[in-house]
């Protein structure tokens, strides 16, 4: 159920994972640390981190069962380990971009794909996922294309945090590219309605879904995906070509972006079922890119109906 104004939970304390002081540290400390010191303090900060994030383990821990229950609790155990330690390096890279100059380095696979999408004359909205830099692969491509961007965002839990992550990604936003995000679903459905028939591109990470957000159950197999409803209601109302982009880190600042065959929305049938056949498409292809790279997979809430 979405959450109501009354409803609405208190602010996390600031000292939290959740509030602004961890990332203000983080800022502090990416400033005055060396780049070749930069692994073994991230190493570091990654464990003891995922030693005291007690709630954020189990969530990947049961995650990565869902996805792969054949893989014996110790390789599972490391793989959530894994996990912190490459959304901490995707922080830290993400800071620098941030702080000013090139320092990261792209690779793009399946720009047929990316072309092709391109070439049509219809909307088109990026699904993506919680892997890799997403928002400075958003203003990196955000350069290379002709139309506008907009990437949505949710927001922060903790109202300092959300004002210091907007000062960051606004020092990235340009003429062509736009961060919006996601505080009310029907405001922000009808603005990006408007931008998609102005044929403008959005991209939206339909991976999970949280606080405040419409959700859709998907069954598939033994699990249940608890997915955003919005990135297939919102293509299947204005018939956009959605084209799969995944972000991969592949080492220190380097960055690989695979784009996958586009597919549309059915025209034939109910709106409701249009999205869930979207869904269903979407999931089967996010499955198997996260089974390749499971600890690139950045989520530390539960993916799955329990």
């Amino acid at each position: 159920m979405p959450e109501t104004e009354e409803s609405q939970p208190t602010a996390p304390p600031r000292w939290s994972l959740y509030g602004d002081v961890p990332w203000r540290l983080l800022m502090g400390g990416v400033r005055a640390c060396p780049s070749w010191l930069e692994m073994p303090h991230i190493a570091g900060w990654s464990l003891l981190i995922f030693l005291l994030a007690r709630s954020q383990r189990r969530a990947v821990l049961g995650n990565l069962k869902a996805l792969l229950p054949s893989h014996s609790r110790p390789v599972q155990v490391w793989l959530a380990w894994r996990t912190f330690y490459q959304f901490a390096r995707a922080a830290v890279d993400g800071i620098r971009f941030q702080q000013g100059g090139q320092v990261l380095a792209w690779e793009v696979e399946g720009l047929e794909h990316f072309e092709a999408a391109a070439a049509q004359d219809r909307p088109v909205m990026l699904y993506t996922a919680h892997m890799g830099s997403y928002d400075s692969a958003a203003a990196f491509f955000a350069e290379k294309m002709e139309r506008h961007f907009f990437a949505v965002r949710l927001p922060e839990r903790h109202p300092r945090l959300q004002q210091l992550r907007e000062e960051g990604l606004r020092r990235m936003e340009h003429g062509s590219y736009t961060a919006l995000y996601n505080s009310s679903e029907n405001v922000l459905g009808v603005e990006l309605l408007k931008a998609l028939q102005r044929r403008d591109w959005v991209a939206l990470q339909a991976d999970r879904a949280l606080r405040g957000l419409s959700v859709l159950p998907l069954p598939d197999g033994t699990k249940t995906w608890l997915l955003p409803k919005g990135p297939f209601a919102l293509a299947t109302a204005s018939g956009a070509c959605c084209l799969p982009a995944f972000v991969r880190r592949l080492g220190h600042r380097r960055y690989r972006v695979t784009f996958h065959p586009a597919f549309l929305p059915a025209i034939d049938i109910p709106r409701a079922e249009a999205a869930a056949a979207l869904a269903t498409r979407w999931t089967a292809l996010l499955e198997k890119v996260i089974i390749a790279h499971p600890d690139q997979w950045l989520i530390f809430e539960p993916a799955f109906a329990q």
